[in-house]
């Protein structure tokens, strides 16, 4: 799939690639090592972008919105770090439809009730953001709540 081909290109010779996932908590001297490497290799990659396989712009997968994500991934397993993965660190807006963690991390398209569609892609994503419609998960319920609650609460730009 899209994960195994892009890891194949920016990490040839990676005995493991670690799953994209958020929060993470990580030690000061580990990031020490990680962070030239995951500048480089975000830059490689956010430069090679003429020669992405199609699979890499689907919004579902979105390389544009994520490489410094996999350029982080990519520089630590090149190191030999490696990640313990929870996940039941964050809720995935768009994905899970129940709150039960402390985190919720939104990168997917909301495809609402009634037809509705809110993405961060769209040009007026900051200042359109729906009420959720009736029968909307807990998970996307909260997300826009609080979303529009950050939204109101700053000064107009």
């Amino acid at each position: 799939g899209p994960f195994e081909s892009l890891a194949a290109k920016y990490c040839p010779g990676c005995p493991f690639v670690d799953a994209l996932a958020v929060p993470i908590v990580i030690h000061r001297e580990d990031l020490k090592k990680i962070t030239p490497g995951w500048l480089s290799i975000t830059e490689e990659i956010r430069r090679d972008k003429p020669h992405w396989d199609k699979a890499w712009l689907h919004e579902r997968f979105a390389l544009q919105w994520t490489a410094e994500m996999y350029g982080y991934i990519f520089s630590a397993a090149k190191l030999g770090i490696k990640h313990s993965i929870s996940d039941r660190a964050q809720e995935i807006v768009g994905f899970n439809k129940i709150v039960q963690a402390p985190v919720l991390h939104y990168s997917l398209k909301l495809d609402l009730p009634g037809g509705l569609v809110w993405h961060k892609y769209h040009e007026d994503a900051g200042t359109n953001i729906p009420d959720p419609p009736q029968g909307t998960n807990a998970v996307t319920t909260r997300f826009l709540k609080e979303l529009k609650e950050a939204h109101d609460a700053l000064p107009p730009s």
